[in-house]
Order: structure tokens, then C-alpha cells, then sequence
């Protein structure tokens, strides 16, 4: 196996445990409402602690990240990412469970930038849909095969389980990255070659980084509105149930699976535009059950909207890695990752204001919260080929 793959595969296994840490505790939401007494409506907090904690990370690290070989530095962070995870399960009541969620953000917000710097840096810009959804696979096995095991592990044993098994997989992929990964020091080659340094300010000077950034944080926070709600609305007002709940997720990721490594492909040979408008067409037809429409087969639209989210993250990912240098792709994700982590707080707080739980237990408010996420989706799939073009125009100059 080349030393590309071996990169790909592990920062694939990367993505597999930072996501399942993040998106198990959304489809677990209800269950830890119960066992730490707060209400289901506030299950946003969790997620917003979560990701502003990274955005905060993130904004501190954007100098640094560029700085140093990426292997130590990714070793160091991905093991604190672990360490917090662990700590989870000593918590008690919401106050403690988002510390401890922050902390976990704070550190897996770092380690995923440097790991799709890592990519990026070892792939030719014409394969990078194709090594982005590689990578991406760690998405759709977090939602096949990581979110349904934490799920039954956590009606088995208790709401502690999923994180113990969190924290072992990245145990097991950090010795294993520490082992099989390079040192990885051509950035910083390519650093020595520029005399201005990478900033911020530098960055967002110009304009396809700033619709990038844009558009990142749009697609963050329209899927983000609906993303932590989907398994307490499916269980408290469509009756869904909870023993069926992991199956639900197993559904959803075989066919995201699918869909990213179409879509991915579809992008390197004809550009992003074909495959954002189809990712942004399931992606809406998803939301049709926050409003009252296809009740009777709900695991139908959960995958329409699987498939479109991650259908739009590939096409995404792979547009947006095109507009770094290589002496600023850590910095320039770390900038990408504090966009998306402030947006998604943006969407927890936004949704904290305008769900409520009414008497029976189900959620209110749903359906202007999903037409919003439809309508930002939209206008992100329509700047994704203005991004692409703007690009194309500056590879003709």
C-alpha cells in the first residue's frame, strides 16, 4: 500500500471516530435527556457546546498549524480528543456533559484539520473528489455501522457504553497512526518560499476564499438546524421506534455510502454543479417530514436526506480544496473548520429559540426551522457553481 493510501485510510479512520463521537449524541439525545433530566429541546445546547468550543480552538490554532510537521501535531491533538471522550462518562447532569462536550470540540476541530491537510497535500488536484470521498467514508461508516452500534450498546448497557467504545477506536487509530504515517514536512518547505505569512486577514482578502467560506458555513448550518432533531422528532412525534432507531441510522449511511462515492466521482469528471444540484434535491425532499408529509415511510426520507447531506459535503469538500496553497491547506481548514463550527452553533441556537416541547413530549416548531434549512440549501448548491467557475477562471489566467 502506498504511503497515500495508508494517509487516506487513516485519516478516513479519523473522520470515522471524531464522527461518530459527534453525531451518536444526537440520536442519543432522548436518552440522555431522561438520565440527566433536561428536556429534549435543549439537546441543541449539547451540540452547541460541542462546536463553538472547535470554532474557538480553531481560531487559536489557524497560525499554528501550518508551523509544524503534521504527524506530531495530529498525534497530540487526536490523543486529547480521546482523553475527552473518555471523560464523558464521569459526567452527571447537562452543565457537565457540555463541558465535557466542549473539551472533545476543542480538540477534534485541530485534528480534523490537519488530517485533510494531510490529503490534500498528498493528492493531485484532479483526484480530489475521488480521495475526499475515500475519506468521506468515514461519515457513512459512522452512520452504517458506528451511530446504530452506540445506540444499541447504550439500550444495553447505559448511556456510558457508546463513549467507552468511542475512546478505545481512537486508542486503536492513534497507535496505528503513530506507527504507519510518514513525517510530513513538504508544507513547511513550501512555507520557506513565501515571505508573507498566512493569516486570517490574508486569506479572507480574497474572494474565492471568502465564498468559500461562505458556502461552508452555509451548508453547515442548514444541515444543522435539523440534523441534532431528527431522532427525538422521529420518536416523539411520528412514534417511531426506539428498538427500530439503529436500523433507522444503518439505512441511512448504507445508501450515504453510495452517494458519496458517486457523487464524488461525478464531480472530478464534470464538476460540481451536476452533483450539488442532485445532493441538494434529496437533501430537501428529506425534510418533508417536519412537514406532515410522508409520516407513513419515514426511513424513506431519512435517507433521501443522508444521501443529500452527504452528497453535498464531498462536492463540497472537493470545490473547496482547490483554493489553499500548499503552505497554507492546515491553516486554511482550520479557518474552514472555525466557519462551519460557528455556524453550527449558530443552528443550535437558533433552533434552542424556536422548538419547543409540548405537553405530551413532542417537539414544536419544527416546520419554519426545516423550510430554512431548505431554502439555505438551495442558495448553497447555486454558490458552489459560482465557486467553481471563479475557479476555473483563475486556472485560465
Amino acid at each position: 500500500m502506498s504511503k497515500q493510501s495508508r494517509a487516506i485510510l487513516l485519516v478516513a479512520a479519523l473522520q470515522f471516530v471524531y464522527l461518530v463521537d459527534f453525531m451518536m449524541v444526537l440520536p442519543l439525545g432522548p436518552d440522555l435527556a431522561r438520565e440527566h433530566g433536561f428536556a429534549v429541546d435543549r439537546l441543541g445546547w449539547l451540540a452547541a457546546a460541542y462546536t463553538l468550543a472547535s470554532a474557538v480552538s480553531s481560531l487559536i490554532t489557524f497560525r499554528l498549524l501550518d508551523r509544524f510537521d503534521r504527524k506530531p501535531a495530529l498525534l497530540l491533538t487526536f490523543g486529547l480528543l480521546a482523553l475527552a471522550t473518555l471523560a464523558t462518562t464521569f459526567c452527571h447532569g447537562l452543565p457537565a456533559l457540555m463541558v465535557a462536550r466542549a473539551l472533545t470540540g476543542a480538540f477534534g476541530g485541530p485534528a480534523v484539520a490537519i488530517g485533510m491537510a494531510i490529503v490534500i497535500d498528498m493528492t493531485a488536484p484532479e483526484q480530489r473528489g475521488k480521495a475526499m470521498a475515500k475519506v468521506m467514508l468515514g461519515f457513512s461508516l459512522a452512520a452504517i455501522a458506528g451511530v446504530p452500534l452506540g445506540l444499541e450498546l447504550a439500550r444495553m448497557g447505559g448511556w456510558q457504553a457508546p463513549f467507552y467504545m468511542v475512546a478505545a477506536l481512537a486508542a486503536l487509530v492513534l497507535a496505528a497512526m503513530a506507527w504507519l504515517l510518514p513525517a510530513l514536512e513538504g508544507h513547511l518547505n513550501a512555507r520557506e518560499k513565501v515571505s508573507a505569512q498566512v493569516s486570517a486577514r490574508l486569506l479572507l482578502a480574497r474572494p474565492t476564499v471568502r465564498l468559500a467560506m461562505l458556502l461552508q458555513a452555509g451548508s453547515a448550518f442548514s444541515a444543522f438546524l435539523v440534523i441534532p432533531h431528527f431522532s427525538a422528532y422521529f420518536l416523539l412525534n411520528l412514534g417511531f421506534p426506539r428498538a427500530q432507531l439503529g436500523m433507522l441510522y444503518f439505512a441511512g449511511g448504507v445508501v450515504a455510502l453510495l452517494t458519496v462515492q458517486l457523487l464524488g466521482r461525478l464531480a472530478d469528471r464534470a464538476g460540481p454543479v451536476l452533483a450539488a444540484a442532485l445532493a441538494s434535491t434529496a437533501f430537501c425532499a428529506g425534510l418533508a417530514p417536519f412537514f406532515g408529509l410522508g409520516a407513513a415511510l419515514p426511513i424513506l426520507f431519512f435517507v433521501l436526506f443522508m444521501a443529500g447531506n452527504a452528497g453535498r459535503n464531498v462536492t463540497m469538500a472537493a470545490t473547496v480544496s482547490q483554493v489553499p496553497s500548499p503552505h497554507e491547506r492546515a491553516g486554511f481548514m482550520s479557518l474552514q473548520s472555525l466557519v462551519q463550527d460557528v455556524a453550527i452553533g449558530a443552528a443550535a441556537l437558533v433552533t434552542s429559540w424556536q422548538l419547543g416541547e409540548a405537553a405530551d413530549g413532542r417537539l414544536t416548531g419544527m416546520a419554519p426551522v426545516a423550510a430554512l434549512a431548505a431554502v439555505i440549501a438551495v442558495g448553497v448548491a447555486g454558490g458552489l457553481a459560482r465557486l467553481a467557475g471563479a475557479r476555473r477562471a483563475v486556472a485560465l489566467e
